[in-house]
């Protein structure tokens, strides 16, 4: 009876710890840090497209992980007062 207990504690834990990392790993990719040298590019982008979807593009060519490119389109998006 005692050993049942333990292995449905040890079972409500691992779906525990599993129902964490995966809520984790939905929102991974939600935004990321970029360093000024990347913000600058993003920007200097933006400035020449005046399109934040040709700017997502041209970031998405460059290989830009998915999390930095909407770190990028936040800051522009408020930078420029965009989609207020």
């Amino acid at each position: 009876m005692a050993k049942r207990k333990l292995h449905i504690v040890f079972a409500g834990l691992l779906l525990g710890l599993l129902l964490v990392f995966s809520a984790c790993s939905l929102y991974r990719n939600d935004r990321m840090y970029l360093t000024d040298e990347e913000y600058a590019f993003a920007k200097k982008t933006y400035d020449s497209t005046g399109s934040l979807v040709l700017t997502e593009k041209a970031l998405t060519d460059k290989h830009w992980q998915r999390g930095q490119i909407n770190e990028a389109r936040y800051r522009l998006t408020k930078q420029y007062r965009l989609e207020e």
